[in-house]
């Protein structure tokens, strides 16, 4: 397809101003990105460009006998190096330069500086404080900036006091050698004389020895014996205490077996009336359950004959229909018509009112019965040894409820039931009522011609009578006198069930009350043992405090008697052990001051090879140094930033394309949507196109970029612009102008996400999380690989390469949808 020729691009043609825009467009990200990066390619080249304010307020001193100013030194060796633009002021015009901006750091050397150096060796060091100050509100960069250089010149302040106080410290180390080598010597004659005072004390510590020997068998059998006595004196104690504790029980016990037979007998006469009460309900029960069932074969008896009525009166109807048509046809058939009318039999309406009787009286009475019981039941559940009863038997608990339930439930079927019977009932007078007009029509029609009106008008009234009493029959009277029969059904299944759980109460609580007879008979046994032992007690507490008693006066003297002798055992034993320390201490004191001599000797050696020459000074002072090696370089700032700025440059001339150009209309309606998609990529191809090319192009020229792989760096452009333009256009031809307003959410998440300009490391965990599914993320890396680390970009490449192809499949899915639904914009005509 030839792009110039394509319709879209015609119909741009005519457009003078739409086509200056699409120029203005290719050129965007180099806009953007380009003068950007230009107006700080080498920020940091030139930091000693920074002004900085020096306030130096030091005092001379005397440092080893020297007159010094370090605060001089240190500010004319800063101006000369001129690191940051630094000049010396006064402290208000620091001061008010650092707040208006004039200065980004100040530099506020104290007037003890000197002074407080020449201390660092005496016995009370002070360090000096010299005070930068900073005003990040100002510039952020640039504080961070200064803050670097403040933490070099503090490093180098350090290193050159250091060098001043090792080479006096060297020196000090030098001149004590001689010493140690006289203290060796004293330490070797203190240690001749310290041997000899041992062997005296050796002899001491002999008989000591003896001594403390005999005392410790005395000691040791006055222990055992006391001890007897002792553990004697606890157990009376022991004992008495627990036959007080044992007589108190025993009368205890007996007082509580005795609340526990009249418990008892009260609880054997309250399970007696249980069981009394349970009997009685479960006689009931049965005779309700045959109420119940004549209910439901009465009930049943009533709808058969109900139904034959309402069967009867419906074929009467049918059967005649014609004769009432003819009737109405014509007087000239009158006198037939009302001859087969006055032949015609009524319908049979035998309903046997006693027998409907007996069922409302018999369900009646057994809704009495069920009203006791269910009274009954509840009066039962509010019984405290029932419910006690119930509380230790969860299982037939659940069944005494599922029982109390269905007695109620089976009351409301059977009050509905009684009041279905007394509706049928009321029915009654109404069925006669038509035997009788049935009658008179017969009559009527045997009058003759003279009485054809109102034998027509007997003839409409008895049809819709005949409707509605059958309709009322069949309705109403038939599936009432059904419920009827279905709830006495139900009411006998529901009493049997709690005729059954009735039952088990009752078995309950005759077992209930055998059990509580025993339990009151036992009671009464243990309560006479219990009196018989309770008898004893006063013999039992008085013997044991006898005893008690005389052990507690052998005990009072043990304490006297073993004092004595652990005295005596701790004196010799302290007289032995005092000896053989004294002994020891020596033997100590002559062999640590031969060690003394030893080490004081060593130590002169070893500070003999101590050197305190200029060379030893330096080493002193950085002991160490440190090398470092970096697998890429990034000649400056502009360099570094040239990843994250391309990328943000393409994405924003790619959403501003999509707000400015029409990516709907047409120059006329498309054949389909791949035709339509094409038209469109006629003109969006170029421009992504462009945008790449200028905006490599003028990095290379006007900035100076110098890329490790040039060729790499165009195909890393063209790639990412490729897969910007197609996302966004996919998002714009969506949703429309939303789309770019998605888009510009999108650019904001990636502008933190991407790590172009901080490691993705300092930002928060949301950033962290969605780094890896941002498209510039890929973007950035593949430049930064093309521009400074020269590593391989295949990876990233094809991230964004699938993301460009995807995007475009779908745009062209989007074209297809939107044509199919008519859901376009062509400029033809």
């Amino acid at each position: 397809m030839k792009f110039w020729k394509s319709a879209e691009w015609q119909r741009i043609s005519k457009l003078r101003g739409l086509k200056l825009l699409l120029v203005g467009i290719a050129v965007i990200p180099s806009i953007y990105a380009v003068i950007f990066l230009s107006s700080l390619w080498d920020a940091y080249g030139n930091v000693n460009q920074l002004p900085v304010a020096i306030v130096n307020k030091d005092k001379s001193a005397k440092i080893n006998k020297k007159t010094e100013n370090l605060g001089n030194d240190l500010t004319k060796k800063l101006i000369r190096k001129q690191s940051l633009k630094f000049t010396e002021v006064s402290s208000k015009n620091a001061k008010d330069g650092l707040k208006n901006g004039k200065y980004y750091m100040t530099i506020t050397i104290p007037s003890n500086f000197t002074r407080n150096a020449g201390t660092l060796l005496s016995d009370d060091p002070k360090t000096s404080n010299i005070v930068m100050s900073h005003n990040a509100g100002q510039s952020f960069i640039a504080e961070k900036m200064t803050s670097s250089a403040a933490t070099k010149i503090q490093t180098a302040v350090n290193k050159s006091l250091q060098k001043v106080y090792n080479k006096t410290i060297l020196s000090a180390i030098n001149s004590s050698q001689k010493g140690l080598k006289s203290g060796s010597n004293g330490a070797t004659t203190l240690s001749e004389g310290l041997g000899k005072i041992a062997d005296g004390g050796n002899t001491l510590g002999n008989g000591a020895t003896k001594l403390a020997s005999g005392t410790t068998t005395l000691t040791t059998g006055l222990a055992q014996y006391t001890a007897g006595v002792s553990q004697a004196n606890t157990g009376s104690s022991t004992l008495a205490t627990g036959l007080s504790q044992y007589t108190s029980g025993v009368s205890q016990a007996s007082s509580g077996t005795n609340t526990l037979v009249n418990g008892t007998t009260s609880a054997a006469n309250g399970a007696t009336k249980l069981a009394s009460g349970t009997t009685q309900l479960a006689s009931n029960m049965s005779l309700l359950e045959s109420g119940s069932q004549q209910i439901a074969l009465g009930a049943q008896q009533l709808a058969d004959q109900l139904q034959k009525v309402s069967d009867q009166i419906n074929e009467q109807q049918s059967a005649k229909s014609t004769d009432l048509n003819t009737l109405d046809a014509g007087l000239e058939k009158l006198t037939t018509s009302l001859s087969a009318l006055s032949n015609t039999e009524s319908p049979t309406i035998d309903i046997d009112s006693s027998k409907l009787n007996d069922a409302s009286s018999a369900l009646t009475s057994g809704l009495t019965g069920t009203a006791k019981d269910v009274a009954t039941f509840k009066e039962l559940a509010s019984d405290d040894n029932f419910k006690k009863f119930l509380a230790e038997n969860p299982t037939f608990d659940a069944k005494y409820q599922d029982a109390l339930s269905d007695l109620e439930n089976n009351f409301q079927t059977s009050a509905t039931a009684a009041n279905t019977i007394t509706a049928l009932e009321k029915m009654l007078p109404q069925l006669q009522a038509l035997q009788s007009q049935m009658s008179q029509l017969k009559e009527l029609g045997k009058s003759g011609a003279v009485a054809t009106q109102s034998a027509r008008t007997a003839i409409k009234t008895l049809n819709a009578s005949l409707t509605t009493v059958s309709q009322g029959i069949a309705n109403q009277a038939v599936p009432g006198a059904q419920k009827l029969a279905d709830g006495a059904t139900t009411l006998t299944t529901g009493q049997k069930k709690a005729t059954t759980a009735v039952n088990q109460v009752n078995s309950g609580a005759g077992q209930l009350a055998s059990g509580n007879s025993q339990l009151a008979s036992g009671a009464s046994q243990l309560s006479a043992g219990l009196n018989k032992l309770t008898a004893n007690n006063s013999a039992l507490n008085s013997g044991a405090s006898q005893l008690n008693s005389g052990l507690s006066q052998l005990t009072a003297n043990n304490d006297t008697l073993n004092s004595g002798a652990t005295q005596l055992k701790t004196g010799s034993q302290q007289l032995a052990s005092g000896a053989s320390q004294l002994v020891t201490s020596l033997q100590t004191a002559r062999s640590g001051t031969q060690t003394l001599a030893q080490k004081l000797a060593d130590g002169a050696i070893k500070l003999s090879v101590i050197n305190n020459k200029k060379g030893n000074v330096s080493a002193l002072t950085q002991p160490v140094n440190s090398s470092q090696h970096n697998l890429s370089t990034v000649k400056n700032n502009g360099t570094g930033m040239t990843p994250y700025m391309m990328s943000v440059g393409l994405f924003v001339g790619m959403i501003t394309f999509s707000a400015i150009y029409d990516f709907v209309t047409v120059a006329k309606k498309p054949r389909s949507g791949f035709a339509w998609w094409a038209e469109k990529q006629a003109v969006n191809i170029p421009v992504w196109i462009a945008q790449a090319l200028i905006l490599t192009t003028l990095l290379l020229l006007v900035d100076g970029l110098q890329p490790k792989n040039v060729p790499l760096l165009y195909v890393a452009a063209l790639v990412v612009a490729f897969a910007f333009n197609q996302f966004v256009l996919l998002f714009s031809t969506l949703f429309g102008k939303l789309g770019s307003g998605l888009m510009i959410i999108a650019l904001v998440l990636q502008l933190s996400a991407s790590a172009g300009s901080y490691p993705i490391e300092l930002s928060n965990g949301f950033f962290q999380a969605i780094h890896p599914w941002m498209p510039m993320t890929f973007s950035v890396h593949a430049f930064r690989e093309a521009i400074s680390i020269g590593g391989s970009l295949t990876g990233d490449l094809l991230v964004l390469l699938s993301i460009g192809v995807l995007s475009m499949v779908l745009t062209w899915g989007v074209y297809h949808w939107k044509l199919k639904h008519n859901n376009l914009l062509w400029s033809e005509g």
